[in-house]
């Protein structure tokens, strides 16, 4: 029989914290060899283990590039290997061995005939949903089925925590980098601002829309109720091409609340506001990487300034762009998932 990658021991607690300020500087090199080892055996026991990717048969828009994702998690254990949700699980099971199972989206119910399997096999079980916008009931079903529970939806945690002896962390997806890149674009899809965000009465973007802070600029609009307002050109129905008018715009204003979607601007190294949200604060986002803000005050004392200084959009969008690149690709977020399973409590 095939021997399978041992657990990893979770990481207890100390019982008294110690900050590198605390300590002489005569053992700060000793402290940093020894949380480097740390860091080095957990790579290395991550080396180890073998994870088998649930893919459901159709790929929608809300899912992650699984090949992306699967190349990128090859780097980080010892073997990945990816099926439908369709298949003889307990098959691949008995062959395989996996340390992990792993299941990508949440919008097919998971095969009745793969559920005594899934259930009965003794490793990690772990679904990164695709449950942005809402809760469905399939998502609701998928959660009992599952130990570690990924969401995209901070709102969602309310239900995952409330299940018993299931954990459940909030982890975007990483944006498709075959998708959104920076590159040139045809002059249709051209703008002086891109606004992102539902038009809603008492908001900024309705007070925004009513302003003279756009006067005499090309606005496109992506969201829902844009229609009646003013001139503004509404893409909503182009979904398909949203990273050409990204890479088409001067400047994003972004009121989505979405850190994947603050992710994707960012990716194609395009300059934008960011309002602020709550999601914000479960989710580390530089403040030096993004120009946030709470209210119109706040956004046109920014917009008039960054208007009429290209360069220092394009520091912004070249610094957020970078960070997308080093600490938010699917390589991060695959260990980040991976530390969460194995070597937390």
């Amino acid at each position: 029989m095939k021997k399978t990658a041992t657990r990893l021991t979770p990481q207890r607690p100390s019982t008294h914290e110690v900050s590198i300020s605390q300590v002489h500087q005569s053992q700060h090199h000793n402290l940093i060899l020894e949380n480097s080892y740390r860091a080095e055996t957990i790579t290395r026991e991550l080396k180890q283990l073998r994870v088998l990717l649930l893919v459901p048969s159709e790929i929608s828009d809300k899912m992650p590039n699984v090949r992306l994702f699967k190349d990128q998690l090859r780097h980080l254990v010892k073997e990945v290997l990816a099926i439908k949700l369709h298949h003889n699980l307990e098959e691949y099971l008995a062959q395989y061995q996996p340390d992990l199972i792993l299941a990508l989206g949440s919008e097919s119910l998971f095969p009745e005939e793969n559920i005594p399997a899934l259930k009965a096999y003794n490793a990690p079980k772990a679904v990164w949903m695709a449950d942005a916008t809402c809760l469905t009931r399939t998502e609701r079903n998928l959660a009992l089925l599952f130990d570690y529970i990924f969401t995209q939806n901070i709102a969602n945690l309310i239900y995952y925590q409330g299940l018993r002896e299931k954990h459940s962390c909030y982890l975007p997806y990483a944006p498709d980098t075959e998708l959104y890149y920076p590159r040139r674009v045809e002059n249709r899809y051209h703008s002086d601002v891109l606004i992102l965000g539902h038009f809603q009465m008492n908001s900024v973007l309705e007070t925004l829309a009513h302003s003279e802070l756009l006067h005499g600029l090309k606005i496109m609009t992506f969201g829902s109720g844009w229609e009646p307002t003013k001139n503004f050109i509404d893409i909503t129905y182009d979904k398909t091409e949203i990273s050409n008018y990204y890479n088409g715009a001067r400047i994003i204003i972004n009121c989505t609340g979405s850190v994947q979607q603050i992710m994707e601007v960012a990716a194609c190294g395009v300059f934008q506001f960011v309002e602020d949200h709550p999601h914000f604060q479960s989710y580390p986002i530089t403040e030096e990487d993004l120009i946030r803000f709470q209210n119109l005050k706040e956004l046109s004392e920014s917009f008039k300034y960054y208007i009429a200084h290209s360069d220092a959009r394009r520091s912004s969008a070249s610094r957020a762009l970078k960070e997308v690149k080093y600490n938010h690709s699917y390589l991060q977020q695959g260990k980040l998932l991976l530390k969460k399973i194995f070597t937390e409590p």
